[in-house]
């Protein structure tokens, strides 16, 4: 696997990461993310430790992900229901019309 190093900014300090070939906006992208998340975590908690910072950034976007994979389990179990419902519905309709040529 190819890759380049790049410079990603973070609460006023820059950090070199490595970062696979056509990955680079993608990665940018993510970098801005996490910088407005490490802000919003800073003017919320007033911390000023950087690794404080971090933590509490990382534990709040753990939580959400946590969060949204539940709620896409539930929405995957209620698609689930949906299709199995229909499923009996189109059997029960393919029975009845077998029964009725007879």
């Amino acid at each position: 696997m190819t890759g380049r190093t790049m410079d990603i900014h973070l609460l006023d300090r820059n950090y070199r990461v490595s970062c696979p070939d056509g990955q680079e906006s993608a990665l940018q992208r993510a970098a801005d993310n996490l910088n407005q998340r490490l802000e919003e975590t800073r003017q919320r908690t007033k911390l000023t430790n950087m690794e404080q910072l971090a933590v509490m950034t990382a534990l709040n976007l753990c939580h959400e992900w946590m969060q949204d994979q539940a709620e896409q389990a539930e929405r995957h179990a209620a698609l689930e229901e949906k299709i199995e419902l229909l499923q009996a519905t189109i059997e029960q309709a393919i029975s009845e019309q077998r029964h009725d040529r007879r």
